[in-house]
């Protein structure tokens, strides 16, 4: 059994499709709030800093520093924001949280709302999650009537649940707000952070849905067991026999992880990998030995992400990428006319890399095209293609020529 994922073996005894408070509550769940409701509000921030938590939404930004800056203003009001937008392709671990395990979610945000002493909880979901949707107002309901939430509760922070039709850009935090606000879904440029001006130009804590689970498991199992066994959800998607969501510590070597996900289909070698999804470099079968946490991919080049795609040898790389920087093309906000140039032109110029591999020639077009655009934008948007497209430039140059009668 996991502490973020639920027993799957209790799976056939949920009547509702998802993991009911009193099944919950027997793998310890609300342990960690009655904790928290015992601590003051910068012991709690203590625990997470000593956890080394970070968010899991891509990003990795320390939690508690997060936290700490908003509880040091003196503004009137605090927000916390849920992000269960999880559009990232390939990313479903949060929708995966949310469906099976929505306690688990629900009693990091009491924890959070009370450590935050917010004046509300906006939970935004997408809309497409029906099953998600369900299972986390369902379990509202039922801490509502335990009395671990609610006007008469242990915590009594309003959570609204917003379900939204998502956009990619409105992932990013600060698209996000202005969503919740009634705006379009473009970021700003930052500073002001939503640590000091966020939702109604308050300070906002905007947490991932997998952060907020950790922070009950830090409660409830101790600083010191979280640094060492380093629970993490990894997405598994592609090229695999079997892809899904799992629960393993912060540094498992790639290739266990493969193993888990069945390895690759028959027939197929693995030729890639996206640690991050599309907003990640990828990693080359000669890197496929590194462990998967922040400091060793950064070392190759690359990062931890959301979600994990596996590229097979019946696919080719150049195809792969195009479809990466066509979707970062497709997905722009348009608030930035750099932007909007700038991925169209990487999508076009990765088009010809589909039929086989790049001339030198291209490749240094492409190159300098990628590097141009590095750092550039409002938000990291056009700098995370720019950055996939720099990478993925000397294996599509080496690439063989693409023969269609592998298809």
């Amino acid at each position: 059994m996991g502490e973020l994922l639920p027993n799957m073996d209790t799976m056939h005894m949920w009547s509702d499709g998802y993991e009911s408070l009193a099944y919950y509550r027997a793998r310890g769940g609300y342990q960690a709030l009655q904790r928290a409701l015992e601590l003051s509000p910068a012991a709690i921030v203590s625990r997470l800093e000593e956890a080394g938590l970070r968010g899991r939404g891509g990003a990795a930004f320390p939690t508690a520093l997060k936290w700490k800056s908003v509880m040091e203003s003196d503004a009137p009001q605090r927000y916390l924001v849920v992000n269960g937008a999880e559009g990232e392709p390939g990313s479903f671990k949060d929708r995966t949280l949310m469906a099976m395990a929505p306690h688990a979610v629900l009693e990091g945000i009491l924890i959070a709302a009370h450590t935050l002493q917010v004046d509300a909880v906006l939970f935004y979901v997408n809309a497409k999650f029906i099953d998600s949707l369900a299972a986390l107002r369902q379990a509202l309901a039922e801490a509502k009537e335990a009395g671990l939430y609610g006007t008469r509760g242990l915590v009594r922070t309003p959570v609204r649940i917003i379900p939204e039709t998502h956009v990619y850009i409105a992932g990013e935090e600060t698209a996000l707000i202005n969503v919740l606000m009634g705006n379009p879904a473009q970021p700003w440029h930052k500073p002001p952070y939503p640590t000091q001006q966020g939702y109604n130009k308050m300070p906002t804590v905007v947490n991932n849905v997998e952060t907020l689970a950790h922070v009950a498991v830090i409660l409830r199992k101790g600083a010191e067991w979280y640094r060492t066994e380093r629970p993490a959800l990894f997405a598994v998607s592609g090229d695999v026999r079997k892809p899904g969501v799992f629960e393993l510590p912060l540094g498992t070597p790639l290739l266990r992880l493969l193993e888990e996900a069945g390895g690759p289909l028959p027939g197929q070698e693995i030729q890639a990998v996206l640690p991050g999804g599309y907003s990640t470099p990828w990693i080359l079968s000669e890197n496929f030995d590194v462990r998967l946490d922040y400091d060793s991919l950064r070392e190759i080049g690359t990062g931890l992400g959301a979600a994990i795609i596996v590229v097979g040898s019946g696919r080719s790389l150049g195809s792969v990428a195009w479809d990466v920087l066509e979707f970062f093309a497709r997905e722009t906000c348009g608030k930035c006319p750099v932007c909007v140039r700038g991925t169209r032109a990487m999508a076009d110029g990765f088009s010809a890399a589909r039929e086989g591999a790049l001339s030198a020639e291209s490749a240094e077009s492409l190159l300098a095209l990628a590097q141009k655009h590095r750092r550039k934008g409002v938000c990291t948007f056009l700098d995370t293609a720019a950055r996939f497209a720099e990478a993925a430039v000397p294996a599509l140059t080496m690439a063989p020529v693409w023969d269609e009668s592998r298809e």
